[in-house]
């Protein structure tokens, strides 16, 4: 196998960073692979030094379109053969793009995640000239049921897999925590997986939190305080709203200030997403007001403030985004407007991702009548469902062992699914539940706390940080004193609680504990549970 570096250097030009060559090296050399990378920390670079090193066609799974371009830019500049398959393609473009795969004209394959689904994409993939050495994750994190935004169309990633003959996986993401990274791992059936995580601290953030005042209607006081913290802050600058509705009245708010701005989330026209963005990196327009469809694959090395207008769904989320600012290493401020008011509403979009009674109930009545193969398509209409709806449920199932996937769009029925198994999704689905309110909760707690703001936020990852920072609004008004940290075992260490039952410890020092429950997902209690007999070590 040629060096890596030495591809690296030759071919693309650049030399690997050390947190770059560590997962590089590890599935070119045929290892399962999970890096956890900040970002700015060039994550393309690994898979495309490994897919040189292993030879045949890599696969690159990426939800971003405007990402999978300037990929597939970079690579055909380079003399690499590359070839793009996603939803946006017509269709000549299409049939080019699949001809050339089957017939080994292509190094790199970019590939949109509803393509997994797709039995023409698979299949130019799978029987096509040249093996398939190499299968790279981008955006990981949207596969696992812990992060902030997960796609079913992920859930057919590990069958697809298999179906090529089990490559190695290089699964890339820039926020994990630790559930995240152990389901990222155990849902893409990785072997014995090499896990690369690089220090999350990205010290040239400045963090803070502004309060709203409460005797002005919740909406106002958001929009008063943001416009406040934006006519105080540096531009280019991203704001993060929580709904649709709240991102035009942003945006209209600060129209008004004479910056030039532009509202950005779903229900906003592709094309006009496509000009908005561009007219971004263009430098055309000063701010850019998004819900959260507005930021991975954003790689403007400018922006020198991000401000969220309201605490979001997760500190995951949050981390994602606030990682836009200051990629080109020079200081940018990281500001969160806290109403406690609004916590409700990611906890209503928390509730939507439940799926209905109903919807589990007649999935699981045409799986009780069935024999053998069912095929995911057949099943949705049988059970008059939407297909998303049928492959959350199925997968639960498949969790639960009471059906085996086989390798392209449908299960095996071994045994016939019991009544009782609807149940087993509710419950699996209540706990998901639990743990979505945790998160939402962690993200509050961060918003509330006192104490060194980015201790409080690495904590969540599970990296200690020792106490104060300097440079985070706590800090500045009084300094966090010293933390002790006190040791463990190690991080990341095994408790039991009696309530709660089994966790894992991830961070401690004298005035409290975050811990990370396997049944309730994130708590922080006092270290009194230590001496009281409700928390212990094991």
């Amino acid at each position: 196998m040629p060096d890596i570096n030495s591809i690296a250097q030759s071919v693309l030009g650049f030399t690997l960073r050390p947190a770059q060559q560590e997962p590089a090296a590890a599935v070119a050399g045929g290892r399962d692979t999970l890096a956890v990378l900040p970002t700015g920390s060039g994550k393309s670079a690994i898979y495309q030094v490994a897919g040189l090193a292993r030879g045949g066609t890599t696969v690159v799974v990426s939800p971003l379109l405007a990402l999978q371009r300037d990929q597939l830019r970079s690579l055909t500049a380079r003399q690499i053969k590359a070839r793009m398959v996603n939803s946006a393609l017509h269709r000549a473009e299409r049939t080019e793009a699949l001809t050339a795969i089957r017939d080994g004209e292509a190094d790199f394959v970019l590939l949109g995640p509803e393509q997994l689904a797709n039995a023409e994409t698979v299949a130019a993939i799978s029987d096509g000239v040249r093996p398939i050495t190499l299968v790279a994750v981008d955006e990981a994190h949207l596969i696992s049921q812990w992060g902030h935004d997960f796609r079913p169309d992920y859930l057919r990633l590990a069958d697809v897999v298999d179906g090529l003959g089990r490559p190695p996986v290089l699964a890339l993401t820039a926020t994990a925590a630790p559930p995240v990274q152990a389901d990222i791992t155990r849902r893409l059936r990785m072997s014995d997986p090499k896990v690369v995580v690089a220090g999350f601290d990205r010290p040239n953030l400045s963090l803070a939190v502004r309060l709203t005042r409460q005797d002005v209607p919740e909406a106002q006081a958001l929009e008063d305080r943001t416009v406040e913290v934006m006519l105080a802050q540096q531009t280019p600058a991203l704001v993060y709203a929580l709904t649709h509705a709240h991102c035009e009245e942003l945006a209209d708010r600060l129209c008004l200030d004479a910056y030039k701005v532009a509202a950005y989330h779903a229900g906003v026209p592709s094309a006009e997403r496509a000009r908005i963005q561009d007219a971004f990196f263009a430098g055309e327009l000063d701010v850019v007001v998004a819900t959260s469809a507005f930021g991975m694959g954003i790689d403007k090395p400018d922006i020198r403030t991000v401000v969220h207008a309201g605490v979001p769904g997760s500190l995951d989320e949050y981390y994602q985004e606030i990682g836009r600012g200051g990629r080109d290493g020079q200081p940018a401020a990281v500001v969160l407007i806290h109403d406690a008011r609004a916590v409700r509403i990611p906890r209503l979009l928390a509730s939507r991702a439940r799926t209905p009674v109903g919807t589990v109930t007649a999935v699981v009545d045409h799986l009780e009548r069935a024999h053998g193969r069912v095929e995911l398509g057949g099943l949705a209409k049988a059970a008059g469902v939407s297909r998303t709806a049928v492959q959350r449920v199925v997968e639960e199932l498949i969790e639960l062992h009471f059906l085996t996937p086989d390798g392209h769009d449908g299960v095996v029925i071994g045994t016939p699914v019991p009544a009782t198994a609807a149940d087993s999704v509710l419950a699996s689905g209540d706990r998901r539940q639990t743990i979505l309110s945790s998160q939402i909760d962690a993200a509050r707690h961060y918003a509330e706390t006192v104490q060194c703001r980015r201790a409080e936020l690495l904590a969540y990852f599970g990296e200690h940080y020792p106490a104060p920072c300097g440079h985070c609004d706590n800090d500045a008004a009084a300094p966090s004193p010293a933390r002790t940290w006190t040791p463990t075992g190690g991080e990341g260490v095994r408790v039991e609680h009696k309530l709660w039952g089994p966790g894992v410890l991830l961070t401690r020092d004298e005035h409290e504990l975050t811990v990370l429950f396997d049944s309730v997902g994130y708590r922080h209690l006092t270290p009194a549970v230590l001496t009281n007999g409700l928390l212990a070590m094991v």
